[in-house]
């Protein structure tokens, strides 16, 4: 009985050595990457994807025209500035409209119940703050601000999923404290 069993474990530690390949060798150290890098790439593959997809938004609603900071922010802004755009530390009061980019409604301000902002503060979005740097008093703008700019991979509750994009419309600002 034991010398069946023995040669049955012999057996199955052969045959299991036998389908062993190099490739089946764990890493060493020096071959596996680390979380930084991990993350590093995951990240550049996300803000890819972001980018795609805002892109895409671009080329179906014919917004072309549309600048790019630094940040991935896109932008245009049009109409006659009265006065100078705002700078960090200003408050300004604005109505606007807010939307993902399948077109879901996220956000709204309007004329009578304007969102007032200190701007600087973070108290918003990254991304809505950046916008409103670009934007005078008589002007309007869009802007379509990635995830790292907006709700990130947090979200926002139920309201805005992880890793997405705002689109928001600017269509009044005036300066309620300077």
């Amino acid at each position: 009985m034991h010398r069946i069993l023995f040669s049955l474990v012999a057996l199955t530690l052969l045959g299991l050595t036998a389908c062993l390949s190099r490739n089946d060798v764990p890493p060493t150290p020096e071959q596996t990457p680390d979380k930084k890098q991990i993350f590093e790439h995951a990240n550049k593959l996300s803000a890819a994807h972001n980018e795609l997809q805002i892109e895409g938004y671009i080329r179906r609603n014919g917004l072309d025209s549309m600048q790019i900071d630094g940040r991935g922010m896109y932008y245009k802004v049009w109409g006659t500035p009265i006065g100078p755009r705002p700078k960090e530390g200003i408050q300004v009061a604005i109505a606007y409209t807010a939307e993902m980019l399948d077109g879901t409604p996220c956000d709204r301000a309007d004329t009578v119940a304007p969102l007032e902002i200190i701007l600087g503060k973070r108290k918003q979005t990254v991304g809505l703050e950046e916008l409103l740097l670009h934007v005078a008093p008589g002007q309007e703008a869009i802007g379509i601000v990635p995830p790292h700019l907006a709700y990130g991979v947090a979200g926002r509750g139920n309201e805005i999923p992880p890793n997405t994009s705002i689109v928001y419309y600017i269509t009044w600002l005036r300066y309620t404290k300077q």
